[in-house]
């Protein structure tokens, strides 16, 4: 399993807001490696990578490792980079729905919002260390 933390991205801050959202204070590291080929000299935050950042935030609310089962909707309404948007924030909201969670989750910084994510995770229990 890769991780992103520490090499993407380095978590500032834990919030737990009175409406169940868990807000990520998060930096991007404008030197990590997978900016070397998205794109050089100007680096885009691969939409992938941000969705395995929510993903990795969420197994922390859980406190387990989690496999995302059904991305229901990711809407990617601004380019992130790591220059323009260093300090970003993922807002989490996940719901335990039997054996499933519900998450809701938003990357973006104060009110605006660059990506917008609803998916269905269940226990990863296949993760190998």
């Amino acid at each position: 399993m890769i991780m992103l933390i520490k090499d993407y991205y380095t978590i500032e801050n834990v919030l737990k807001q009175d409406d169940g959202i868990v807000r990520f204070d998060i930096s991007l590291n404008a030197d990590c490696p997978v900016y070397e080929g998205h794109f050089p000299g100007e680096p885009v935050s691969p939409g992938v990578c941000n969705i395995q950042m929510v993903k990795e935030c969420a197994e922390q609310v859980a406190g387990k490792s989690l496999f995302l089962n059904n991305l229901q909707q990711c809407r990617l309404t601004t380019l992130v980079t790591p220059l323009a948007h260093p300090q970003v924030e993922v807002k989490i909201l996940l719901e335990e729905k039997g054996e499933a969670y519900k998450l809701k989750a938003t990357i973006g910084k104060n009110e605006d919002v660059y990506l917008d994510l609803k998916a269905e995770l269940t226990e990863d229990t296949y993760k190998t260390n």
